[in-house]
């Protein structure tokens, strides 16, 4: 199967290069424009998410893993291949932690992006996660926490532009060009992942309400390698001068290295077993979505980014999904 998926990869790489070349003509149409030489500041508010979905295949059962959401007040600046950004963290509320889990993280997200090449790096360490969906019999306004659950991602990501020449990608995230024409691209390029996550006593926390999902999911921990190749396209719609709406979706597929560490009923003791290790096929899609106003050198701003694996080994599928979501006001200088 991954052979046919890099092949299929492979295939369509040389096919977008091979018809891109043979249709490029010389335009005298600006389609969007470079003001990287411009210092631009940003702030606004930041949230990111570190989720993690489990499938027991042989049941179709499936729980999802939260930590509570984690709200920064942000700053940034950038000015040409220059961005720095700094945040800090808004308390939470005590009524949630109370209610959902204490969530405490560490989220470190490095974006980038040239005229023909972006990409992501990322390291994200989150403690304190509830179960968001314990069941019908579950009654309770608090909800299920794993013992001192934690999980960990940490990945790269980069991509080639093929339509650099029409389409800009800075346009849309970095915000340092101005697509003045609606284009799209094709994008390629590669990633890698590590994700691992475990809690103490198991996903699935013990209460006599839970002991279905706990038959279902015997699991105490999990720890993932995985890379591969992505291919996707990018879109940015010019509603207006000043109003643009940009959507990204990019799946990949490749090879992962998967253990697992579960555990078993007997006579009434919990078991654990030996390690269960996997190597074969995974995927990952990552998801962007951009949505920008700008006026006599001020911009309104909203992006959103997210990414979804599937791991599978025997009957469990594990789901980290990891993201951000911004909204921010920014200005330009040194600009007419």
């Amino acid at each position: 199967m991954i052979r046919v998926a890099l092949l299929i990869l492979f295939t369509s790489f040389f096919l977008v290069v091979k018809s891109q070349v043979q249709n490029e003509k010389k335009d005298s149409v600006t389609y969007y424009q470079d003001l990287s030489n411009k210092l631009l500041v940003k702030i606004g508010i930041n949230s990111s998410f570190s989720n993690l979905g489990i499938k027991n295949t042989n049941d179709n059962s499936e729980i999802t893993l939260k930590p509570i959401g984690l709200v920064n007040l942000a700053v940034a600046v950038n000015y040409k291949w220059f961005g720095l950004g700094v945040g800090i963290g808004l308390p939470a509320n005590n009524d949630e932690k109370n209610k959902k889990s204490n969530t405490k993280k560490l989220d470190l997200q490095f974006n980038w992006g040239s005229r023909k090449f972006g990409g992501d790096v990322f390291f994200q360490h989150y403690t304190g996660y509830y179960l968001s969906n314990p069941g019908n019999n579950w009654k309770s306004d608090t909800l299920p926490q794993p013992l001192n659950m934690q999980q960990f991602a940490v990945g790269a990501a980069g991509f080639y532009i093929f339509n650099h020449k029409k389409f800009s990608y800075q346009a849309s995230y970095i915000r340092n060009a101005i697509q003045k024409k609606s284009a799209g691209s094709m994008l390629g390029g590669m990633f890698f992942n590590v994700d691992a996550s475990g809690a103490e006593g198991g996903f699935v926390p013990y209460d006599s309400l839970l002991y279905t999902l706990r038959d279902s999911f015997p699991v105490y921990a999990y720890s993932s390698f995985s890379y591969g190749l992505s291919m996707g396209y990018s879109y940015t719609l010019v509603i207006s001068p000043s109003f643009f709406f940009n959507t990204t979706l990019m799946p990949g597929f490749g090879i992962k290295n998967i253990k697992m560490e579960t555990y078993a009923f007997d006579n009434g003791q919990v078991i654990t077993n030996s390690i269960s290790t996997k190597k074969g096929a995974t995927a990952r899609v990552m998801f962007r979505m951009s949505l920008g106003y700008e006026k006599n050198n001020f911009l309104v701003g909203v992006t959103y980014h997210s990414t979804q694996g599937t791991i599978e080994i025997n009957n469990f599928q594990f789901k980290p999904g990891i993201g951000s979501s911004k909204i921010f006001v920014a200005k330009r200088f040194g600009s007419k």
